[in-house]
């Protein structure tokens, strides 16, 4: 502090400040002192999604193409049943590409061996083969879906048909008149084979405690096609 030639006290002296670029700018408007910073946005996720897979028309392409495709699916089907494995991880995904051709020709083609074994009234046995194994296997089908099994109708009726074949087999040996016990025999293990390749089937349909309900009606049913082979032969 200075004094003048009175000896009174001058004013102080004024000090000067430098403020910073930073606190000269101004806030953009309007202004809140308690605005949030700005959060930047999210970065966009872009999902690829694959092409749409394009089925031909079916409606369209050769007869033979269609005949060729039918026929591969019952041979792929009919190895399941030829060679059956219970212990497969997924039965149900055997017969996942079911079709009716092939049942219905081998309930035909059956009907059709037992009625040329028959010594008399061939139509009348073919008529009771076939309504037999047609309301057999719809009546099959109801038990195992009023049981809870977690099938499809027609496949179910795909599935009881196609496992009819090693019937067949048998129905075509019994044509040759052999000896009686080795007509049975033979009928007996195709009997069998028809189980063991419709057991893991229905078995993985249902809940394991129903087991025995839905299979033992598909059993009583081989076991009286099996005596029919026996009886018309």
């Amino acid at each position: 502090m200075e004094r003048d030639e009175e000896g009174r006290a001058g004013p102080p002296p004024a000090v000067t400040t430098r403020s910073s670029p930073k606190s000269q700018q101004t806030p953009p408007f309007p202004y809140s002192s308690n605005a949030a910073s700005p959060t930047p946005s999210p970065t966009p996720v872009v999902v690829v999604l694959p092409p749409p897979r394009l089925v031909a028309p079916t409606l369209t392409e050769p007869v033979s193409d269609t005949v060729k495709r039918d026929l591969w699916r019952i041979v792929s089907n009919l190895k399941v049943v030829l060679f059956p494995n219970p212990h497969r991880e997924d039965p149900g995904k055997a017969l996942r590409d079911w079709d009716l051709w092939g049942p219905f020709f081998f309930v035909i083609f059956l009907g059709l061996t037992l009625s040329w074994s028959a010594s008399i009234r061939k139509s009348e046995v073919f008529a009771v083969s076939f309504a037999m194994l047609g309301i057999g296997a719809i009546v099959l089908t109801l038990n195992v879906l009023l049981l809870g099994g977690k099938i499809i109708f027609f496949q179910s009726l795909s599935l009881v048909g196609y496992c009819l074949f090693p019937l067949e087999i048998g129905a075509l040996i019994c044509l040759f008149r052999g000896h009686f016990i080795a007509r049975m025999v033979v009928v007996f293990l195709t009997m069998f084979w028809s189980s063991w390749a419709a057991y893991p089937f229905i078995s993985s349909a249902v809940n394991h405690k129903r087991k025995a309900l839905a299979i033992y009606p598909l059993l009583l049913m081989y076991v009286s096609v099996a005596f029919l082979i026996i009886a018309t032969g």
